[in-house]
């Protein structure tokens, strides 16, 4: 809610920046899921922007990974921003595996 240009938003939060040796940005050394890119294309959609990246690196604390060292999406539990209507939200409780969750689905066909 304030710009950057006039206040150090690091330190007003409390957060510490490093400096990536992958992208010419910094990530937050507290945040316990860092995912670094690289901006491959910029795609204008009517009023809206969408950017398409390259994952270069990912960094991920044991304390939101499960036991086999995946990202556990509910120990990370990001906020997700809708800008139409400028609200938050969570994500949600895990609902079944992708590819797999439909097949007990009776009576419909295969599109």
């Amino acid at each position: 809610m304030v710009s950057g240009k006039n206040v150090d938003k690091f330190a007003v939060a409390g957060l510490t920046p490093v400096r990536s040796s992958l992208v010419d940005a910094p990530y937050i050394d507290e945040f316990p899921l860092v995912v670094e890119c690289r901006l491959l294309h910029t795609i204008e959609i009517g009023l809206h922007t969408q950017f398409v990246g390259e994952i270069l690196d990912v960094k991920a604390e044991d304390s939101v990974c499960d036991e086999k060292g995946y990202v556990d999406i509910e120990k990370v539990r990001p906020i997700l921003f809708e800008p139409e209507i400028n609200t938050y939200h969570g994500v949600g409780k895990f609902l079944g595996r992708a590819f797999s969750v439909g097949k007990d689905i009776r009576g419909g066909r295969p599109r």
